[in-house]
């Protein structure tokens, strides 16, 4: 797999890991939030206030080395040409 795909595959892999984290908490947070079947009123707030996100150090490794590889592609594009 060449530099520039690999980027590629490490923004989407990011991206992913972003959004699911995301989703996760949110899901989290309505069903705990739930009373009787019912979201009740500052219910939905607070739950999201006391459960805790997972962490981000992962979508940001993947995210700055996808940003690393695709400049290191696109400089190594610049150094064929010439």
């Amino acid at each position: 797999m060449n530099k520039r795909a690999t980027g590629i595959v490490l923004l989407i892999i990011s991206a992913t890991l972003f959004i699911s984290r995301n989703i996760t908490h949110f899901i989290v947070a309505a069903i705990m939030g739930r009373k009787d079947n019912v979201l009740g009123e500052g219910m939905f707030e607070y739950a999201l206030s006391v459960t805790r996100s997972f962490s981000n150090i992962p979508e940001i490794i993947a995210l700055s080395l996808g940003v690393v590889y695709l400049t290191w592609a696109e400089l190594d594009k610049g150094k064929d040409k010439h």
